[in-house]
């Protein structure tokens, strides 16, 4: 990992922390009488429920890989609507034809007059790691929940290679940027405390966009979303 791309991460955790200080002067505010969780329906949430997913991601010039992500389920802040966070993360290996397109612009690039320069940047493997929340609609309530949403997510993209290693091309590849991310699917609820569902969603962010499918397994602290008390 560069050092630039460290110090982005390190800009990047103190923003987060940052707007974890302002969320939690906001919550005193609220105690203190505050109205503006009030107007925006965020003193409705509380955590309902944990869960995890996995299946198939397909970045674009990336090799298909299996994603894994964890979500917590706030309820709903209106009715039909809910907040979802989510954390997700993959890993892989550029694809050889997007090596060498990489190795073609270098070499575009590059005034060579004996036109017998060489590039191989070798294998270039790369990861990233979402993180934000989801607003879902479910029109339905019962023990079948479909649902359609969106959001947006902060990814981390960190791309490592033998070649390229402490180079400008290292730190061109490595990203944190700020995506958007559609989802739907649908949840099934299995038992009191147990549901199961299957997830697509499709994120889109500068550097890294990709469609996956995922299995979703959650477990809920009380009732299910719309199942009464057994």
């Amino acid at each position: 990992m560069s050092a630039s791309f460290r110090r982005r991460s390190l800009r990047a955790a103190f923003i987060v922390a940052a707007a974890l200080a302002l969320g939690a002067t906001a919550a005193r505010a609220q105690e203190e009488g505050g109205g503006l969780f009030e107007r925006l329906n965020l003193d409705k949430l509380k955590l309902t429920a944990l869960g995890a997913s996995m299946g198939p991601v397909a970045p674009t010039g990336i090799a298909p890989t299996t994603a894994y992500s964890l979500h917590a389920d706030y309820g709903e802040i209106s009715p039909r609507w809910r907040v979802v966070f989510t954390a997700t993360y993959w890993g892989s290996r550029y694809r050889a034809e997007q090596i060498q397109r990489l190795e073609n612009r270098l070499r575009e690039q590059l005034r060579d007059t004996t036109r017998s320069a060489t590039f191989d940047l070798g294998a270039i493997r790369v990861s990233d790691i979402a993180v934000g929340g989801d607003m879902r609609w479910t029109p339905r309530n019962g023990n079948v929940r479909p649902f359609i949403g969106g959001g947006m997510l902060a990814h981390v993209v960190n791309a490592e290679g033998k070649a390229i290693a402490g180079t400008v091309i290292e730190t061109a590849l490595d990203n944190i940027a700020l995506g958007f991310a559609a989802t739907t699917g649908v949840d099934v609820t299995l038992a009191r405390h147990l549901g199961f569902g299957i997830q697509g969603r499709y994120d889109l962010t500068s550097g890294v966009r990709y469609g996956s499918l995922r299995v979703v397994g959650t477990y809920h602290f009380d009732t299910a979303p719309g199942r009464g008390a057994q």
